[in-house]
């Protein structure tokens, strides 16, 4: 059983600007969503456990379809734990009242999806490391290195406090805890040695 690492993904039949404006390259919702769920269910089988991170569906002022977004859990092989991200607190805000219990049980029992879990954030072990998942970086926990998303691509991959593994920082795969550790050693080595890098 791994446990794999993602955020940002959008999803939702009406989610367009964001394709554009990330400069994501699929001519449309129904090819991303397609090459996403494929890439996804090779990396991880069904007993593992992917944490999406956040803005797993889309929901903005003008578009709006985050049940379709939602529905995308049940064609993942793996586990999904989500945790809330600016789409679903938006959601959460305008369709149930700001009340994030509902949210959670709709989620949990509507047979449309297929999430493990819901969450605000959450820490996971990973080889001897504690980490902190949230959606926005200025979130982070100051005791923990953190994995976030949010940003999309114009945040960059790392900060001081942890790691952005958001879909379009890593060719739209999930990273696994390998690769989370790979990341740690050489911000360890190298990134936090430079402080330059940090400006």
């Amino acid at each position: 059983m791994n446990n794999w690492y993602t955020a940002d993904s959008h999803f939702g039949s009406d989610s367009l600007s964001v394709l554009k404006r990330d400069n994501r390259p699929f001519k449309d919702n129904a090819e991303y969503v397609a090459e996403q769920v494929r890439i996804w269910n090779e990396q991880a089988s069904s007993d593992d456990t992917i944490y999406a991170i956040g803005d797993f569906c889309n929901y903005n002022a003008t578009e709006k379809d985050y049940v379709s977004g939602l529905a995308v859990s049940k064609l993942i092989n793996a586990h999904v734990i989500l945790i809330t991200g600016t789409s679903e607190g938006r959601v959460i805000r305008d369709v149930f009242g700001g009340d994030f219990e509902r949210f959670r049980e709709y989620c949990l029992t509507d047979p449309a999806f297929k999430f493990q879990d819901v969450l605000r954030d959450a820490y996971v072990d990973i080889q001897g490391e504690r980490f902190f998942l949230t959606h926005k970086p200025t979130d982070h926990d100051k005791e923990y290195q953190t994995l976030f998303g949010h940003t999309h691509r114009y945040g960059g991959l790392w900060k001081p406090f942890g790691f952005n593994v958001g879909v379009d920082l890593n060719h739209f795969r999930l990273f696994g805890d390998d690769d989370i550790m790979f990341m740690l050693r050489e911000k360890k080595i190298y990134w936090d040695e430079d402080m330059a890098l940090n400006s």
